[in-house]
This record gives structure tokens, sequence and C-alpha cells, in this order.
């Protein structure tokens, strides 16, 4: 019996006297990219005798990529006997690392303010791998840039971002909307040609519409900030198209007279849904 795949997750390692707050951030930040419950780290702690296989299967054993923070002291933190935490054999960080190496997820090592990528000398064997994986720079002063390029990275293995999911509605809605209006308005011109041989319109009829012009205009704007960089320039034309062209079809229909004006409404709705529909396709829709 098939069964969808449940939405990827995404672990963070840290250690709390490195990168405590800037695991927090991350984590709100990318929760808001991927949607609630598909990142996590560990908050608590790891209580004394817990069982090593155990936590493993509860972090690492859950997650399909994982984030290693490095700050500038995670290479060289060291424990109350001042034997550096790396080399630890007892180290839950080494541990939860070198299980996601073990396991071949995805591992992406984020080094904090400029923080240098570890050499393979300076980690212990099970970690060397590490310095195979392609390093992201984050930084308090180019946060946001910083933490959108990372998960764009990240999309590459962990699919169906919160606002990938949205964008999706709204040009499911959109075209539906614009689509459907269109259909019953040309259905309502064949029917009424039919009955009178002559394409007669109520106006109410022929502006059902704009009404959807308008309403998807209103979407793909709000939309705009959603959607990738590169790509935004298509959707507001699209949602200027619609409207400036509703404004500018209104009045250029204004002295016809009663039986031609519900006509050109028509034909001029159809030309900017078409037009919308068009620029909207180009952006692709796709997130930033």
């Amino acid at each position: 019996m098939w069964t969808r795949k449940s939405p990827g997750k995404i672990f963070i390692s840290y250690r709390r006297n490195d990168s405590f707050g800037i695991a927090g951030r991350l984590m709100d930040t990318l929760s808001n990219y991927f949607g609630d419950g598909r990142v996590f780290r560990d908050i608590e702690g790891i209580e004394g005798g817990a069982n090593f296989e155990e936590v493993l299967s509860e972090t690492v054993g859950s997650a399909d990529a994982v984030i290693v923070l490095i700050g500038p002291n995670w290479l060289n933190m060291t424990d109350e006997q001042g034997q550096r935490r790396l080399d630890n054999p007892n180290d839950w960080v080494s541990h939860e690392i070198a299980a996601a190496l073990q396991k071949k997820l995805p591992v992406f090592p984020v080094l904090i303010e400029d923080t240098p990528m570890p050499r393979a000398q300076d980690l212990p064997d099970s970690l060397k791998p590490l310095v195979r994986h392609n390093a992201v720079s984050i930084s308090d002063r180019r946060w946001e840039f910083d933490v959108t390029r990372l998960a764009k990275i990240l999309a590459f293995d962990i699919r169906d971002s919160a606002n990938e999911k949205k964008l999706g509605i709204i040009r499911m809605a959109i075209s539906l909307g614009l689509f459907a209006t269109i259909v019953v308005t040309t259905g309502i011109v064949a029917w009424n040609s039919y009955l009178q041989r002559v394409p007669v319109l109520e106006l109410w009829q022929s502006g059902i519409t704009f009404v959807a012009i308008m309403s998807s205009s209103v979407l793909l704007l709000g939309s705009v900030r959603l959607v990738d960089a590169s790509k935004r320039s298509y959707v507001y034309t699209s949602g200027l198209i619609g409207g400036f062209g509703t404004l500018i079809c209104f009045i250029l229909l204004k002295p016809l007279d009663s039986f031609q004006e519900p006509i050109a409404m028509f034909f001029g709705s159809t030309m900017i849904a078409t037009a919308m529909f068009v620029f909207m396709n180009l952006s692709g829709f796709k997130p930033k």
C-alpha cells in the first residue's frame, strides 16, 4: 500500500557554550522557511546515564539532514579535566556528527562569524569526513541573506518548504479562479448566442472575471515576498497587469452603449486574465 512520505527533518548539532543563541535563532528562522516541527535540536541536554543508542535514535536517527554549527570555540573547547571535548569518547556532539556521517546523511557545516573550517588533522578520525562537506558561513550582519542561502541549499535535500507550500496553494487558487470565471463567462456568451443568435451579456455577467482578476492581483502582490528575488519582477508584472488593466479597461469602455459594453468587457477581461496567467507562470513561483 502506497503511503505518503513524511516531510524531511533537519537536526541542528551545536555546543551550548559555543553557539547556543545562534542555534535557537537559526532554528526559528529555518522553521519559518520549512514549517513547524521540521527543524529540531537538543534543548534540554543529555541526562546522565542516558542510553547512547536511544539518544541517537531520537536525534540523528530521525533526521534527514544535519547542520553542524561551528563557532569560534567548537574545535578547542575543553571539559573540566582540560581534555578537548572532541577527543572525549563520551562527547555527545562528536557522536551525533559521526553517526550522521556514518549514515551518509546530508551534513552541512555552518561556520559562525568567519570561524575557519577545521582541518582534517585537527579532528578525531570519526569526524575527518566532515571536511569533505562544503561549509556555509552565517553572520549576524548578513543574517537574512546567509540563512536564506543556507535554506536554499538545504532545500535540495529537504523538499516542501513552508513557502513552497504557500506559493503552491496561491498559484492553484489563482489559476483555478481565473480559469473558472473565463469558462463560466464564455459559457454564458455561447448559451446566449445560441438562444438569441447574438452574443448578449448582462453587465454583471461580464464583470465576473474582473472579480477574479482583482482578487488574484491582491494575492499575487501580497505573496511577492515569498518568491525568489530573481523572479519577483514577473509576479509584480502579473499583479499590476490585473490592477491597472482593470482600471484602463473600465475607462476605455465607458463611452460604449449598454449592448457593446458587456461584450467588450468580456474580451478585455479575458485578455487581462490570460496575460496575468502567463507572467505568473514565468515566475515559476519559485520560493526564496
